[in-house]
């Protein structure tokens, strides 16, 4: 395997990592705010939020089965949206947890994706 095709592999398997634990992270809060409001009317928006979270999560773990570059990418971009929507709403509340945990899988996520896209511009290159 030439070296290029190596880092170009490796910044696939660290964006996908990244983007899982990202997507499944959002999944499990949604989850849980889904079980402790239960399924009642005035629970809606957790169960609108748990449904969103799933169709994330199901797409970030498909995305090896194709190895599709832009397909991964795509995840990344939209967890790493929710993480940072999810920062502000941290620090709206003034909850440092909800502020910081978010921000640090919302940066990672974007490096680790910013990554396999520059690697894929220097395989189309050679």
């Amino acid at each position: 395997m030439t070296e290029p095709a190596r880092a170009r592999g490796a910044a696939f398997w660290i964006c996908y990592a990244i983007t899982a634990v990202s997507a499944i992270v959002s999944v499990s809060f949604a989850v849980i705010a889904v079980v402790d409001g239960g399924v009642a009317a005035d629970n809606a928006n957790a169960l609108y939020a748990a449904a969103r979270s799933i169709a994330l999560v199901l797409v970030v773990l498909i995305a090896p089965i194709f190895r599709v570059d832009s397909a991964l990418l795509v995840g990344a971009v939209a967890m790493t949206i929710v993480q940072g929507i999810d920062t502000f709403i941290g620090a709206v509340q003034g909850d440092l947890a909800k502020t910081v945990g978010p921000a640090v899988l919302c940066l990672a996520t974007l490096i680790a994706a910013t990554v396999l896209a520059r690697s894929d511009r220097m395989r189309d290159r050679d």
